[in-house]
């Protein structure tokens, strides 16, 4: 396969001028009062649309949380010794775009861009006879051109919509007027508003007569925001909904599907348009997010250019610059004063689709894309001297993992609580913070046990007393069912022993003398009416008195 790098460039428009003799007798004149029977063509039986513009529309768009969609585009073409032509240059990020055939005898081999494709009727790039003029200025019918010709010894310029191609003229339609030009004097024609040219080639170099193309590229204007709610169904299990909202500013999705992407790539280059690793670029995050009958076109029947800024081509004078793609509007600027959510990044993904979707550009849309129904738990922390927290836990037993989202649980109508659900992938747990534990009653008692004066001396006439403290944490519960209470208790000292198997751990951040600090965990189960006391000693230096 070759790939080929090329410029993309703005085009422009040009009003007619210069238009002589037999043209400068109809400058002026309507198109609907020029007699049919004069160009031999008659103009209600034209199709409505050119047969050699590709116009794809968006079939497939991944979106990420971070204001990204990586857009697949698809649609049929017919082709003029291999070649179409397009409008469509996205405002692709990394500055790319990759063009590529669907069906696996052809491929896309060259993709052209720039002022727009011109022809020249001097017998070597096309012939000069006015049968071959005729057939190559009928497949530009309906698009923006400029002619430049030859009249009464000097060279001439006219523009318009080419509306009508006849035996001896041709019809331009201007904004205000239609004007006609006469054939035998056209010397070359260009292609003002389609920046792009695709030439596709079948098996063997055949030139197919028709194929169907797609496009892929990555581009700034769309997010979406996840939400949860968790509705409790019994003791053990719950209902959880996942819902997403699709800000988009980017560009009309017409019945199309969105990929709904959990964790956001690292994209380093989202903000510079120079071609960055061009190839692997689009085609790993087109292996990642793209649906698989896509991921196999863009790796091998594809070919890549780059949006990088080019230096203005010579054009007619008098035209108007125009952009060939609006750009996006900022997504995330949408979203107003919401949280941003990130999530972790990573190679894999989890992607939630949704099927024919319609969300044209400045609409925002909700979509439900999963109801599951989970397993949960309850847990109790206690980190002393805060109140006691109880928590639901929930299991991701599923097959995707759960984004990072707000989560509002709901039981018997009622709300419980509304709080962040964290990233948890498959298999893995999350909590969430449901309210203070009132039925777990709990106390925290200090004492001091033992002091050994001057026990340190750092400096001549400074001591210090070494004194071991013992800390009491009593608990009961007055649930009906056993609890699990978690109990961390912070010690601004050397942590030295502790009943029940409590786990001691030192802050490495805290290590001089006067400021040692560290705490002691526990995990333990409390039956319906239990009672337990857990103690703990520990070490401190403070100055003798």
């Amino acid at each position: 396969m070759q790939t080929n790098v090329v410029r993309f460039a703005a085009r422009r428009r040009v009003p007619p001028t210069g238009v002589k003799p037999i043209a400068v007798v109809l400058v002026g004149v309507c198109a609907a009062f020029i007699p049919e029977s004069i160009f031999g063509v008659t103009r209600a039986s034209e199709p409505s649309e050119n047969p050699y513009l590709w116009e794809p529309r968006t079939k497939s768009v991944a979106v990420f949380k971070n204001g990204l969609g990586f857009f697949l585009r698809e649609g049929e073409v017919d082709l003029r010794d291999g070649w179409c032509i397009a409008r469509q240059v996205p405002p692709a990020a990394f500055g790319t775009l990759a063009v590529f055939a669907q069906r696996t005898d052809e491929l896309v081999d060259v993709v052209g861009s720039g002022p727009g494709e011109k022809v020249e009727f001097d017998g070597e790039d096309a012939p000069s006879d006015d049968a071959s003029k005729r057939n190559r200025l009928a497949a530009f019918k309906h698009l923006n051109i400029s002619l430049h010709y030859k009249q009464a010894g000097k060279d001439r310029s006219a523009a318009g919509k080419l509306v009508s191609v006849g035996a001896e003229f041709v019809i331009l339609e201007g904004p205000d007027n239609s004007f006609a030009v006469p054939l035998n004097a056209i010397r070359s024609v260009q292609v003002l508003d389609l920046p792009l040219r695709i030439h596709v080639v079948g098996e063997g170099e055949t030139q197919p007569r028709r194929s169907k193309l797609g496009m892929a590229y990555l581009r700034k204007g769309i997010t979406w925001i996840p939400e949860y709610s968790l509705t409790i169904i019994d003791e053990n299990t719950a209902e959880l909904t996942l819902r997403g909202t699709l800000v988009n500013e980017a560009e009309d999705i017409i019945h199309g599907d969105v990929r709904f992407v959990v964790g956001v790539p690292n994209f380093q280059h989202t903000d510079y348009l120079a071609p960055i690793a061009v190839g692997q670029l689009i085609r790993s995050i087109g292996a990642a997010v793209a649906p698989p009958e896509f991921q196999s076109q863009i790796m091998t029947r594809a070919a890549l250019s780059n949006t990088i800024g080019a230096p203005q081509f010579d054009l007619p004078a008098g035209v108007v610059e125009q952009p060939v793609s609006s750009a996006p509007g900022d997504a995330l600027a949408a979203l107003g004063n919401l949280p941003q959510l990130p999530g972790p990044g990573g190679a894999d993904f989890t992607v939630y689709t949704k099927h024919d979707l319609t969300v044209r550009r400045g609409e925002k849309a909700i979509v439900t894309l999963f109801k599951k129904t989970i397993s949960y738990s309850h847990v109790y922390r206690w980190s002393p001297p805060a109140e006691m927290k109880h928590f639901l836990v929930l299991h991701n037993e599923s097959s995707t993992a759960w984004t990072t989202g707000p989560v509002l649980a709901m039981s018997e109508g009622r709300p419980l609580s509304e709080g962040l659900l964290k990233y948890t992938p498959t298999g893995g747990k999350c909590e969430i913070s449901v309210t203070t534990a009132v039925n777990i009653a709990h106390e925290k008692t200090e004492s001091e046990i033992d002091r050994k004066l001057k026990a340190h001396s750092p400096s001549h006439n400074v001591f210090l007393d070494l004194v071991t403290l013992e800390g009491r944490l009593m608990l009961r519960n007055f649930e009906k069912t056993p609890v699990d209470v978690v109990v961390t208790a912070a010690v601004s000292g050397k942590p030295v022993s502790a009943s029940g198997g409590g786990a001691l751990s030192a802050d490495p951040c805290k290590l001089r003398l006067l400021e040692r600090a560290g705490t002691v965990r526990w995990a333990v189960k409390l039956d319906p009416g239990e009672a337990q006391t857990l103690t703990y000693r520990y070490e401190r230096y403070v100055p003798s008195s």
